[in-house]
Parts: structure tokens; C-alpha cells; sequence
């Protein structure tokens, strides 16, 4: 409101008339809103099977079955033995 002073007289009715009205730069209000936009990440994985020889010992046995003469003659009435 602009200030009018008290007048007396003649021009105690004077108003002043409207101004035009100053428009200042307009001021930026930025309201930013976020949405949630869906993006595949892919992660390649890759199944390496390795097979290693890993010696695992067996044993295995013979077996020979043998006749031996231990007399000091051999009898006559025995046969030798053959090979």
C-alpha cells in the first residue's frame, strides 16, 4: 500500500493513481522426482569341470606254490622232481 499523506485543503481527496506492475525475473523452482527404470546387469558365469589322475595304489598280491626237497639223499623210492 503506498503511503498518502493526510491532506487538508482542496486536494485532501487526491489519490495517485495505480502503477504498472514490475515483473521481476521469474525465480526456477525444480521439483525432481525419481522412477525407478529396470536395468539388466548380466553376470556370465562359467562352470569349468577339471579332472585330475590322482594315483591311488592297489596292491596285488601272487601267489606261487613251490615243491622243494630238503632230505640230504633223495630216496630211491622217490621220484625227482621236475621243473
Amino acid at each position: 500500500m503506498a503511503f498518502q499523506p493526510n491532506l487538508t485543503g482542496p486536494g485532501k481527496n487526491f489519490q495517485c493513481p495505480p502503477a504498472d506492475p514490475i515483473m521481476t525475473d521469474p525465480e526456477r523452482v525444480v521439483r525432481d522426482f525419481y522412477h525407478p527404470q529396470r536395468v539388466q546387469v548380466i553376470h556370465p558365469i562359467q562352470v569349468v569341470n577339471r579332472h585330475h589322475c590322482v594315483p591311488v595304489y592297489e596292491h596285488v598280491y601272487t601267489c606261487e606254490e613251490i615243491d622243494e626237497y630238503c632230505g640230504t639223499h633223495p630216496h630211491p623210492h622217490q621220484g625227482m622232481l621236475r621243473d
